[in-house]
């Protein structure tokens, strides 16, 4: 828990920081009107990262929406966009953290803060594959369930450390992505077991080999694999793996 709230409020600070670079960015190929019409904005900007720093999280992110969607294809659009999809991924609104990533993908692909989307981007997804508190209420376990944003996380991540070897957040990710194959590990052998309990034993066979292939090294699962393997084998009279 304690990490988690150092996590946050690393996070926070790296976004006001970014926030408060173009601030006072010049305006020296505005008109005398651009400047006039952005005093405005700028105020209203100044006010949202103010609402942030002072952990207001719902009004920042209502002012930073309202700033979104009334000016247009502003100067602060780039941080206004960024401050969103941090925002809503505090208000645990995934799916929307992900729309607004792709968004700003699309819009700033060359973005020089791109990484910290990218990283955003990956966390948002693990959270996906997260027990929600009403899949707690309802005794839902979601390590029952398709790992499929768990998957999209590795991929992304996989890329990750490919584009940014550098960044801040490999370490974090590192011990993330052990969990995150586990957690694929834990599905796969959950479905081999349940489809040699139906007897199913060809799909059965197919699965260990693949499980085998993606984790070639010796641990309780993969013993347990070969295991069920060589099981589904004498099941068909073949030959033993």
């Amino acid at each position: 828990m304690k990490n988690f709230i150092n996590k946050k409020i690393v996070l926070i600070n790296i976004l006001i920081l970014i926030l408060l670079i173009t601030v006072n960015c010049k305006y020296d190929k505005y008109t005398y009107e651009q400047r006039y019409f952005d005093i405005p904005l700028k105020e209203e900007y100044i006010n949202a990262i103010k609402l942030l720093s002072e952990k207001k999280y719902d009004q920042a992110l209502l002012k930073f929406n309202n700033l979104y969607i009334n000016y247009p294809n502003n100067i602060y659009t780039e941080k206004i966009l960024i401050s969103l999809i941090y925002l809503n991924y505090l208000e645990h609104n995934f799916l929307i953290v992900l729309e607004l990533i792709d968004e700003f993908i699309q819009l700033y692909d060359h973005s020089a803060f791109m990484s910290y989307i990218f990283y955003i981007k990956i966390i948002t997804e693990i959270s996906l594959d997260t027990n929600s508190k009403i899949q707690n209420l309802f005794k839902i376990n979601r390590k029952n369930c398709n790992p499929f944003y768990t998957q999209l996380a590795i991929n992304d991540t996989k890329i990750f450390f490919k584009k940014y070897p550098n960044s801040i957040y490999i370490p974090f990710l590192k011990k993330k992505l052990i969990h995150m194959n586990q957690r694929i590990k834990n599905f796969d052998l959950n479905i081999i077991k349940f489809l040699y309990q139906k007897k199913k034993y060809i799909s059965t066979i197919n699965r260990c080999l693949i499980f085998l292939k993606n984790s070639p090294y010796n641990d309780i699962n993969t013993n347990i694999i070969k295991k069920i393997l060589n099981n589904s084998l004498n099941k068909l009279k073949l030959n033993n793996f």
